[in-house]
């Protein structure tokens, strides 16, 4: 019900986007929305733990926003590790999100296994993909980056509409940081679902609301870059299961710690991000490996990772 009354909330008192909780369940959770407006904040309800941006932009902003402007939001936004400046620095850039995303793909992945992307952006993921001799194919809504994944023969489509009318059902879909700028997260999954083979599988990674820079260490300048406009909901745990159940589906939630040690200390040192890699001369692979199992164990870590399967 909560995902159907969105734009009648008042946004200082709202009631929860997801389901639906009155006014006295509500609380601010970011106060300071990154790119957005003054009246913008992310609140979090009590009952179902969702954290939703409350006023959100409206259908016609945001589809000129993901047309237009979403990679020059983002080149502002990234730390020196990723490169949104055009579509061949960010394919570039993104390699070492490959490595670590492809291992935990592997177990899905054979010859002529049917692979989509929702949210390709540069295509770096489906050309590794297509390297392990799958078939892929994405989905991207933006103008930008569509033109390069295409002109390495993968086929790119505007919506999951679109797929479901040109292709058939596919045997892995995935997607990554794509979720929480979803403006409908059941029925978005729902749709893909419908795409997806019996027996088939679903992975994707949304940001954990439980980051240690939020909850562990509360740094000022971090919160102030966190909470962003691009983005509907923040998850933890819990509320992605909620999610998840409204799905019907089995499915598995994994803690994943992206930021090493010294990407958080820069950010302590300095309030700003980059900073990965920075100390580890210092601190060494052992110790900075040990610290993310840690926060791991703790669900105190930056990203999800939810396993469906249809």
């Amino acid at each position: 019900m909560g995902e159907e009354n969105e734009m009648v909330n008042d946004m200082n008192q709202p009631k929860c986007r997801f389901c639906d909780a009155d006014q006295s369940f509500q609380k601010i959770k970011g106060d300071f929305v990154y790119g957005g407006r003054e009246e913008q904040h992310f609140w979090q309800c009590e009952k179902c733990q969702m954290i939703y941006l409350n006023p959100p932009m409206t259908e016609e902003e945001e589809d000129k926003f993901y047309k237009q402007e979403f990679e020059k939001f983002m080149l502002n936004r990234a730390g020196d590790d990723k490169d949104w400046s055009g579509p061949e620095k960010h394919f570039a850039s993104n390699q070492g999100e490959v490595a670590r995303r492809l291992p935990q793909l592997m177990p899905f992945v054979k010859e002529g296994v049917r692979v989509l992307e929702i949210g390709c952006s540069s295509g770096f993921m489906l050309s590794a993909l297509k390297d392990k001799g799958c078939d892929v194919c994405g989905v991207d809504p933006s103008g930008v980056f569509v033109d390069y994944v295409r002109s390495k023969d993968i086929p790119v489509y505007d919506s999951c509409n679109d797929v479901a009318k040109q292709e058939d059902p596919f045997d892995l879909i995935i997607h990554y940081y794509v979720l929480e700028h979803v403006r409908y997260p059941v029925k978005f999954l729902q749709i893909q679902m419908g795409l997806l083979k019996d027996g088939g599988i679903m992975v994707f990674e949304v940001p954990c609301a439980s980051d240690p820079l939020v909850e562990l260490y509360a740094i000022p300048a971090f919160d102030k870059f966190y909470w962003s406009a691009a983005h509907h909901w923040y998850f933890n745990k819990e509320s992605l299961s909620r999610v998840l159940e409204k799905i019907g589906v089995a499915f598995d939630l994994y803690p994943q710690q992206r930021y090493d040690l010294s990407n958080h200390m820069v950010w302590m040192l300095q309030g700003k991000p980059g900073g990965a890699g920075k100390y580890s001369q210092v601190f060494g692979e052992e110790l900075d490996n040990a610290y993310k199992e840690q926060l791991k164990r703790k669900w105190l870590c930056d990203t999800i990772i939810a396993v469906l399967k249809k």
